[in-house]
């Protein structure tokens, strides 16, 4: 069943894209604290309403004993500014799959993501995000990227 659960996934966040037209990309950085792993992940924000974005993205985990790798479907709420900063906050779910060296096969966990950040505007956005992943090993993830 674990097995079968990312490519689901995955034809789900394509089923969506020929509908929709994303609004923008970003690739982002950083670190998941608690594992103290560093990863990369890149994400397309496709608009709901103007504030509102579904935002599919991937992240590749660097852990010390192993490979690490998600998969999300998250919504972001953009806050309304006068100011040049853009902050948002939302949440999602998302598959999270880890395969140890070794003995031993891949662990597969259903996370629930809580989301806040804030960007400069502009024709490139750069940006800082928390995250919270709830899961089976829940996880704070600090991000740093560059929206287009």
């Amino acid at each position: 069943m674990k097995r079968q659960l990312l490519p689901a996934a995955t034809l789900l966040v394509l089923s969506f894209a020929p509908a929709l037209r994303a609004d923008d990309f970003s690739v982002r950085a950083g670190a998941y604290l608690d594992s103290e792993a560093a990863f990369v992940g890149a994400e397309l924000r496709f608009p709901i309403t103007h504030e509102l974005k579904l935002a599919p993205n991937l992240e590749w985990i660097f852990p010390d004993n192993g490979t690490f790798f998600g998969i999300s479907m998250d919504l972001h709420y953009d806050f309304r500014t006068k100011s040049r900063a853009q902050p948002w906050v939302g949440g999602g779910l998302g598959i999270y799959i880890f395969n140890p060296e070794g003995p031993g096969g891949s662990d597969t966990d259903v996370g629930a993501n809580f989301i806040g950040g804030v960007g400069l505007k502009g024709n490139i956005m750069p940006y800082i995000q928390f995250k919270i992943v709830v899961k089976g090993n829940t996880e704070a993830v600090l991000g740093f990227g560059l929206r287009f």
